[in-house]
């Protein structure tokens, strides 16, 4: 990721950086003042989370990070998951990690765990032990 990009998460990202994607958000969707006042850092994932479903995850995950709030994930009802969405997820928790923004993992469902496990990413992800 470029020096430019870290320091304006707006600016285009480094197409050599396979997570630089996560912090630009796509044109026209930035978040109002009034949207942010309403903004949580509470994201629950259900049912199933693939490629399908990443594209509006990732637009989520984007307004949480550029709302610099307190972050907490919920997976306990979350069915299935695809190396698609288990990848967001870590690029996620990697670029929470290098804001410095507070992470708590609450409820985590044996079908993440099985996923990240699958993919190598479970040491990764700062989830403990439930």
């Amino acid at each position: 990721m470029t020096d430019e990009a870290v320091k304006n998460p707006t600016a285009q990202a480094d197409s050599n950086d396979p997570i630089a994607w996560i912090i630009s958000a796509p044109a026209g969707d930035e978040a109002t003042p009034d949207q942010d006042q309403l903004l949580s850092g509470n994201i629950v994932l259900e049912g199933s989370l693939g490629i399908a479903e990443v594209e509006a995850l990732h637009q989520r995950m984007t307004r949480i990070l550029q709302a610099n709030v307190d972050i907490t994930i919920s997976t306990e009802q979350l069915s299935r998951v695809d190396a698609a969405g288990a990848q967001l997820l870590y690029a996620f928790v990697r670029e929470v990690r290098q804001r410095g923004l507070p992470l708590k993992w609450t409820s985590v469902s044996d079908a993440l765990l099985e996923a990240l496990n699958a993919l190598g990413l479970n040491d990764h992800m700062g989830i403990e032990a439930q």
